[in-house]
């Protein structure tokens, strides 16, 4: 039995009868499942939990990872103290990334940029003496 065999079938025994996801979230619900048998859907996991807060992931198409730990006590697993740990860790990689910045706008005020204008200094004013006779 090839790899992908495998891991498909064992995938469909870790899903239950009143497990029915989204048609469109389908194929990643069945990634997902793939994580404990399937080295690159192990992979694939940490790849989106790293990603998840710079790309764009359609919500509608993948399961997010503020929902990973519900998937996982949903469905039966050879090692589920395993899969808690492994699906805990990437949830908590996904959730603690902050979004980069946008950039700033590139436009200067006078002040910034690469060379600051300084506050203008005044001379010091000398005072001159008058000699006396």
């Amino acid at each position: 039995m090839s790899r992908s065999h495998q891991s498909d079938r064992l995938a469909r025994l870790a899903c239950h009868g009143q497990c029915r996801p989204d048609p469109a979230r389908q194929a990643h619900h069945d990634r997902l499942l793939r994580v404990e048998c399937d080295l690159d859907a192990m992979v694939d996991l940490f790849e989106t939990a790293t990603t998840w807060a710079e790309l764009e992931y359609s919500t509608e198409e993948t399961i997010a990872p503020h929902e990973w730990l519900d998937f996982v006590q949903r469905h039966r697993w050879h090692d589920p103290e395993r899969m808690l740990w492994i699906f805990g860790l990437a949830t908590d990689i996904a959730l603690r990334a902050v979004p980069t910045p946008a950039p700033a706008a590139l436009g200067l005020a006078a002040g910034s940029g690469i060379c600051p204008v300084l506050d203008p200094v005044e001379p010091p004013r000398r005072r001159l003496r008058v000699a006396g006779p």
